[in-house]
């Protein structure tokens, strides 16, 4: 038994013995002043006892976290891991992002206290959406862990990474939780050409400038954060999901059960972009033209993701 333990298991014992001590108030032959004396001396050595055992613990609640960037795969690993047993997923978390408001009249959106606020120009908007996005998540973890369930947040990495000339060296939202919550952190990548294709097709190529090889740094930058056992490629999930995504629930210390294959198409998620259906496997990727197989070719940076991930691109044939 550890030490956290012993202290706890003592204090219950001491807790039922205060208990039987009130109880046996009335049969007490001591002056009333006395025995209030009693029980105030009795509880307040008790809340010091609770005092120091939560002092000394610094124990933290685990919070799950899945980072990908926009085009990945992302969304469908996130409604698989949505399937396994217990888990609540929060899909595509960012508080200071203003993405999703787009141009034109402000949007229908009466439970989003951050963007409401931003459309009535509060004063610094960005701290206060980080104090309410830190407020809601300790309630909603707590929430759900009384339920029995399980909190896992899916970043919206691309914020942080693929938005304006400037670009974050770490994960906000994990900086921002860290305080409060044991993090357990995975990452999913696929290969950058494939990623950026998609960005281009899908029009969501957000930095400057809008090369390949500004997008592959922002990519390595980004990845430079985690060791390579937390980072898990698409490619490989969609060759063996069951093992992969047993490998992942292991990372994020969470049950695993391979009937999602069957049952993550139910799961609802933000950022469905891509592929649709219920079957999980490889896509081609369409041909390269001559300008973009150039473009690819000479990238530094993507020479180096593809040397740590063993990516070869001119072989590869994956798409949307």
């Amino acid at each position: 038994m550890s030490d956290i333990q012993t202290d706890l298991a003592t204090l219950h014992h001491e807790l039922a013995k205060a208990l039987e001590l009130i109880k046996k108030k009335g049969k007490l032959k001591l002056p009333a002043a006395d025995v209030n004396d009693l029980q105030v001396n009795e509880a307040l050595s008790l809340l010091d006892r609770c005092k120091k055992i939560v002092i000394n613990s610094n124990v933290k609640p685990k919070l799950r976290i899945i980072h990908h960037l926009a085009c990945s795969g992302g969304t469908l690993i996130s409604k698989c891991l949505a399937a396994m047993p217990n888990i609540y997923l929060l899909s595509e978390l960012h508080p200071t992002t203003t993405l999703h408001q787009g141009g034109g009249k402000p949007k229908f959106l009466p439970a989003d206290i951050t963007t409401q606020a931003r459309y009535a120009n509060v004063p610094d908007i960005d701290n206060l959406a980080w104090t309410l996005f830190n407020s809601n998540i300790i309630d909603t973890y707590h929430h759900v862990a009384k339920y029995a369930g399980t909190l896992i947040i899916r970043d919206h990495t691309h914020s942080d990474f693929c938005v304006g000339q400037e670009f974050r060296e770490q994960s906000t939202i994990a900086n921002a939780l860290s305080g409060e919550f044991e993090l357990l952190r995975v990452v999913t990548l696929r290969d950058p050409i494939d990623s950026y294709i998609s960005l281009v097709k899908n029009n969501w190529v957000h930095f400057s400038p809008k090369t390949f090889d500004e997008y592959c740094k922002r990519v390595w930058v980004y990845l430079s954060e985690y060791n390579d056992e937390q980072v898990f490629r698409y490619e490989d999930f969609v060759q063996n999901p069951k093992k992969i995504m047993e490998a992942i629930t292991s990372s994020l210390d969470v049950s695993y059960d391979e009937s999602f294959v069957d049952t993550f198409s139910i799961f609802q998620v933000t950022g469905d972009s891509g592929r649709s259906g219920d079957i999980i496997a490889p896509r081609e990727r369409r041909e390269l033209t001559v300008e973009e197989q150039k473009e690819f070719e000479s990238s530094q940076y993507y020479k180096l993701i593809a040397d740590r991930f063993n990516y070869n691109s001119m072989e590869m044939k994956q798409s949307d």
